[in-house]
């Protein structure tokens, strides 16, 4: 952790302000031997404190921690990518105290309390959730909306406030308000920017909304055929491997054939689906079918280039830049497939198959 002169900044403010150890005390609820104790660097406040201490000194954050703005943000950078790392190894306890840290040292960072909201979520996603940690994501969700200004952090916020409201704490009335805040799909940047746009650049612009909304509606149909919450007992076993099957088609109208890059990614996905939902009805043929395209699209994923124009017509172009927003880079697709549910039961009438093995061989070669 970076040594941050918390102390002797709160000492050089009280001093240039006139301001005594009492005052301090007593305007924070504290005793005037804590604001000692922080001053000579015993120990730190608790970061609760942090935010009313720059409101009475009528400072930033960022000034009573002695960032700059370039320092601040490399500071996030670097936390942000080890979590990242952590993160992509199952290894959320462990992010999870690495965000501690970050916090108390960059308290003012959003981008930081998104990232722990989002980590305590998701080590509360299976089993009996705990509570706490819920109720603490969402504080932290709360503050940010209450303090920040960034749009784009704000909606990524509303997002994880509802995904933690509807699937964790089962609170849809709340989800619900939450989402009534976001943009109706009509009003997203995308979609006006294709309006306002002219010439290249509003051509540029529509082949992208291509694939931004071909990937919405492959993952509302992979929604509407695997996850439980939402199909509930609508779809039979042949309706979900058709609605599983569109999903696959609407990336072949889109990207074509093989040219599909990062978006390999969701053709392995319908796929590995797809072999369970045959394997559901004892069709081991069609199953072994689509465990080897699931290999395929998982190898192609993997092997994917750093940069690339896609070729279809539709968006020949977009160019493609590996390591992108939300885009994974440490763990290999096939890693993750094979780090999955290969050794439950379902898989049995073709674990020992020749053709489930060489393309679960294909894949090892990739993890």
């Amino acid at each position: 952790m970076m040594n941050v002169k918390v102390g002797k900044k709160i000492r050089l403010l009280r001093k240039k302000n006139d301001v005594t150890q009492d005052d301090l005390a007593v305007h924070l609820g504290v005793t005037p031997q804590a604001v000692s104790r922080w001053e000579s660097e015993t120990c730190y406040p608790d970061i609760e404190y942090l935010p009313r201490i720059a409101d009475f000194f009528s400072v930033t954050m960022d000034e009573l921690l002695c960032y700059d703005g370039a320092q601040k943000e490399q500071r996030v950078a670097d936390y942000m990518e080890k979590a990242a790392w952590l993160e992509e190894h199952d290894r959320l306890p462990e992010a999870l105290t690495l965000l501690r840290e970050a916090i108390a040292e960059i308290p003012s960072s959003y981008v930081l309390q998104l990232e722990l909201a989002g980590v305590l979520s998701a080590l509360n996603a299976n089993g009996r959730p705990k509570k706490a940690d819920l109720q603490e994501a969402v504080t932290l969700c709360h503050h940010i909306l209450d303090d920040c200004t960034d749009d784009a952090l704000r909606d990524e916020t509303k997002k994880t406030l509802c995904d933690i409201y509807s699937h964790q704490l089962r609170d849809e009335k709340s989800a619900l308000e939450i989402a009534d805040q976001l943009h109706a799909m009509s009003y997203c940047s995308e979609i006006i920017k294709a309006t306002v746009l002219t010439g290249e650049t509003a051509f540029a612009q529509a082949q992208r909304n291509l694939i931004l909304f071909a990937d919405n509606i492959w993952w509302h149909l992979y929604n509407l055929a695997c996850v439980p919450d939402i199909s509930g007992d609508h779809y039979s076993l042949e309706q979900k491997i058709e609605i599983l099957w569109r999903g696959v088609q609407l990336f072949g109208i889109i990207f074509g054939e093989k040219n599909l890059l990062y978006y390999h990614d969701r053709l392995a996905n319908s796929y590995r689906q797809l072999a369970m939902l045959y394997l559901m009805q004892g069709d081991r043929d069609r199953a072994l079918d689509c465990v080897e395209k699931m290999a395929d699209h998982a190898i192609a994923y993997d092997s994917r280039p750093e940069e690339a124009t896609y070729e279809s017509v539709l968006i020949n172009t977009v160019t493609y830049q590996r390591g992108g927003e939300g885009e994974s880079t440490d763990i290999s697709k096939c890693a993750r497939l094979l780090q999955g549910n290969f050794g439950s039961r379902i898989w049995a009438p073709i674990r020992t198959h020749e053709r489930f093995r060489n393309a679960v061989l294909r894949m090892e070669a990739y993890k």
